[in-house]
Formats: C-alpha cells, sequence, structure tokens
C-alpha cells in the first residue's frame, strides 16, 4: 500500500538526485587579475609587431567536466582599458574607426557549447561581440579545475574587418595586418554561496 512514508521516501530520493553535487556545475565568478591576461597582438606597417592587454575584464563561468550540456563561460571586455604600449595607437584604437568605445565600450564571448577535444582540452562555441557586431566563433582552449578556482588559457585569431574594427584607410593590411591574435589565461573564482 502506497502511503505517505512511501512517498516521503520517494521525494527525498528525487531531491537528492536532483542536487547532487555532481550534477550541478559549479559557478564561478571574479577574476583574479594578478593571475589573469588577455593580451592581443598584431602587425603594424608590415613590420612592426606590437602586444597589447585588456586590464579591465569579467568572467562567469559554470563548468562541470562530467556534464558539459550545463557548462558556460561568458566573458565580458573593457575596451576603454586597453594598453598597447603605445599613447598614441591606444587613443586611435578608441576611435570610431577601431573600438569605438564611446557607442560600444564593451565586448563580449558567450558560449554556447562546450565540447571534449582530450584531457583537460576543450573546444568552445559561441558568439563573439565586438563593436556591436555578433559573429560565431570557436577555438580550443585548456582548462583545469584547482580546487575553488578555474583557470582558462588558449588562444585564437580574428580578422578584424570582421568586426569593422579599422576603417577607411585602416582597412589595408599594409597599415595594420587583418589578422589579430588572442591569447588568455584567465584565473577565476568559485562563488561562494
Amino acid at each position: 500500500m502506497f502511503n505517505v512514508r512511501h512517498l516521503l521516501i520517494i521525494s527525498l530520493g528525487l531531491i537528492t538526485l536532483v542536487c547532487s553535487p555532481s550534477l550541478i556545475a559549479k559557478e564561478y565568478s571574479g577574476v583574479i587579475a594578478e593571475k589573469s591576461k588577455i593580451e592581443f597582438s598584431g602587425v603594424q606597417n608590415r613590420k612592426n609587431a606590437f602586444t597589447g592587454h585588456f586590464k579591465k575584464y569579467d568572467v562567469e563561468a559554470s563548468f562541470d567536466s562530467n556534464a558539459l550540456e550545463n557548462s558556460n563561460i561568458n566573458v565580458m571586455i573593457e575596451l576603454s582599458s586597453l594598453e598597447s604600449g603605445s599613447e598614441k595607437r591606444d587613443t586611435k584604437l578608441k576611435k570610431g574607426n577601431w573600438f569605438d568605445i564611446d557607442n560600444t565600450p564593451r565586448s563580449y564571448f558567450k558560449s554556447e557549447s562546450i565540447k571534449p577535444v582530450s584531457d583537460g582540452i576543450y573546444e568552445i562555441q559561441g558568439q563573439l561581440e565586438i563593436k556591436g557586431i555578433t559573429k560565431p566563433y570557436s577555438f580550443t582552449l585548456e582548462i583545469r579545475e584547482l580546487v575553488d578556482l578555474l583557470n582558462l588559457s588558449g588562444n585564437f585569431t580574428i580578422n578584424r574587418l570582421d568586426f569593422d574594427l579599422g576603417l577607411g584607410a585602416w582597412k589595408n593590411p599594409d597599415w595594420v595586418k587583418h589578422e589579430v591574435e588572442v591569447e588568455f589565461d584567465i584565473t577565476v573564482k568559485k562563488k561562494t554561496e
């Protein structure tokens, strides 16, 4: 005979199953700045390589290597925080022909899927938004879970013209090469209850 006791046992079993830590992705938020970087590099005037970085960005992530369908990584970059080793270049990069920070102050990456490639290496697919233009992007990255931290590292290449970066005479690759390398190594704290 089915009674209240049986119903209570079944309910507790379902709650335990649904709330099991192995089924819930760990939540991460809050970049540890001294252990993190997002850098970009390019070539100017066909021969002058330069590297820059962003000082302000944030990452929100949910990650469980056993339940990647419940995992996601979202990044927001404050474009005004860029530094490229040249005050003159930084000023130009913030203007309308480039990042246009007055109208589009942030860039975003929002993951749509994370798939395993090999041990600790994943392919991430998502939407990259720069200057109000959104494009699908995928790349591989290493994801390491470190007690209460999540470390994300990797690199990828963008074509700056895909995002209207460098308009007018700047479209010419002799001024600035179209391909821009992005390298990141970011450590994010686990959210506390």
